[in-house]
């Protein structure tokens, strides 16, 4: 039996300006491999034939001959993930749809597949292969949480990982904490389950030996339970730019407030892991009081993300507008923020209500979620939120949100934040430094170096490049990081660039 495993791309909208799924260059390269079906293709036993298609990478082939088609959606996909799997049911084939989204809303998929997975695959992979070789395929299943240490190698052999930037793993799964616009609780729970060590260095192997130099370790909060990550952090060490090998950067989310830890700060660094994203949001604690976000109470946002940079990781940062205590002039007061901050790549989003989440509920109850009820359960990764805002209007949220990520994006405000970043941030670790050569910069460097020669015959992007080189002349044992942050600016100056060439409108 043929099985056809597909992550379906994100369907970006019209109003969309930032995207990091996909290089902006001729060719498909993902930023990001999708650890989401070659996930699922190890949760398949030996009796089927797996074809896996990540359609950031590459187009589904609507004339696959697999008996079975498996979708995998998150909330950014599933709009997208409905057309595939409409397409493929017309052809007569049987549909298995799963993922976060279709945990989260099962009602919004309701009629369109034949089967549907609800909640982690792990504890019902067996049954749900077994109905299958015996014909039996049942509408839904209904899985609990599955333990991490039993959590077999992703397929990667199975994957395009010569067309991928990063690979993925996923170290544990679970949040403590509870920001009311965040769906990841919902589905996995508030308590942290954790992949042991050696898995995680095991399959940090597997990603190094199919060409991966870059890593990112899917964590919802790397550092919020500071045992668990200084072990993890010691095995990486251990492992890291060792016996021979390249150093790998690794990636990783986490909050603030691992700047209340120096020590911990300089593990990541002695692990390699160099690059962490942090949901700072907003400077307005009335917005992080209304959203629960208590973590970033009561700090120096920007002394805290300056002593993380001091000590040896790059920060990327979101930042979030549209909540209730919001006004027209808060699009002004969060630039100032940003260009306060010292990160250079600030992923810019407007406030929307994730299906299951708290404010979802507070949203719907109100009677202030979007109209028709498409928009309000699949909203979408554009600045179009699916709730209507207090102080404005969503014309005048979204508007303000393309003026922020434009004004960030701004060659001279992004050369400011470059050079503020290269004078603070701590030099890895020598045997972390790599060696000259293809086989140092790893899977997907030629979509980097192609993105970076394509983008510096815009005058605007040109000088970024050229500020950025000379930075790197002057601190060439930062040169590795100072390239990534370049290639991920890049990527993200393009699509405002494309945006702003289009005659689409809000």
């Amino acid at each position: 039996m043929k099985i056809y495993i597909i992550a379906p791309a994100v369907a970006y909208e019209a109003d969309t300006l930032v995207t990091d799924a996909v290089l902006n260059i001729e060719g498909r390269f993902a930023v990001m491999a999708s650890a989401a079906v070659t996930t699922v293709a190890a949760l398949f036993s030996g009796a089927f034939e797996l074809k896996l298609c990540d359609e950031q990478i590459e187009d589904v082939d609507f004339d696959d001959p697999s008996d079975i088609v498996a979708i995998s959606i998150n909330v950014a996909q599933a709009q997208r993930g409905i057309e595939i799997a409409r397409a493929f049911r017309e052809r007569g084939k049987t549909v298995i749809l799963g993922g976060p989204h279709v945990s989260l809303s099962p009602e919004t998929f309701e009629g369109m597949a034949d089967c549907m997975v609800i909640g982690e695959f792990e504890t019902i992979a067996a049954e749900v292969t077994r109905d299958l070789v015996d014909g039996k395929l049942k509408p839904r299943y209904q899985g609990t949480q599955a333990d991490l240490a039993e959590a077999p190698i992703p397929r990667w052999d199975l994957y395009p990982n010569d067309r991928a930037v990063t690979g993925v793993i996923q170290t544990s799964r679970g949040c403590p904490f509870e920001c009311n616009f965040c769906d990841v609780i919902q589905y996995l729970g508030r308590k942290q389950r954790h992949k042991p060590v050696p898995k995680v260095v095991e399959e940090a192997q597997v990603l190094y030996d199919h060409g991966y130099r870059t890593i990112s370790l899917s964590d919802d909060n790397f550092t919020v339970n500071r045992k668990k990550s200084r072990a993890l952090l010691e095995g990486l060490a251990a492992w890291n730019g060792r016996d021979g090998r390249q150093p790998v950067q690794f990636s990783t989310q986490a909050s603030i407030d691992l700047a209340r830890d120096g020590e911990l700060v300089a593990m990541c660094s002695e692990a390699g892991l160099r690059e962490i994203f942090v949901g700072i949001e907003t400077s307005d604690e009335a917005a992080l009081v209304e959203s629960q976000k208590r973590q970033n109470l009561r700090r120096d946002l920007v002394a805290d993300a300056s002593a993380i940079v001091s000590g040896g990781v790059v920060l990327l940062s979101g930042m979030m507008v549209g909540f209730d205590s919001d006004g027209l002039d808060c699009f002004e007061r969060q630039l100032a923020f940003g260009m306060a901050l010292p990160v250079v790549n600030i992923r810019v989003t407007v406030l929307v209500a994730p299906v299951a989440t708290p404010l979802f509920d507070q949203m719907r109850h109100d009677g202030r979620l979007v109209g028709d009820g498409k928009m309000a359960l699949l909203p979408g990764a554009g600045l179009l939120t699916n709730i209507i805002p207090k102080n404005m209007t969503r014309q005048q949220l979204a508007e303000g949100a393309r003026w922020l990520v434009c004004e960030l994006y701004d060659p001279d405000n992004a050369i400011s934040r470059f050079e503020r970043v290269a004078s603070i941030l701590k030099a890895p670790a020598e045997h972390l430094v790599p060696t000259s050569g293809k086989a140092a910069l790893g899977t997907g460097s030629a979509g980097i170096l192609t993105l970076i020669r394509e983008s510096a015959r815009d005058p605007g992007a040109g000088r970024v490049i050229e500020a950025v080189s000379e930075l790197s002349k002057k601190r060439p044992e930062i040169s590795r990081d100072l390239t990534n942050m370049l290639a991920m600016y890049l990527n993200t100056y393009r699509s405002i660039e494309r945006a702003g060439q289009s005659e689409q409108v809000l």
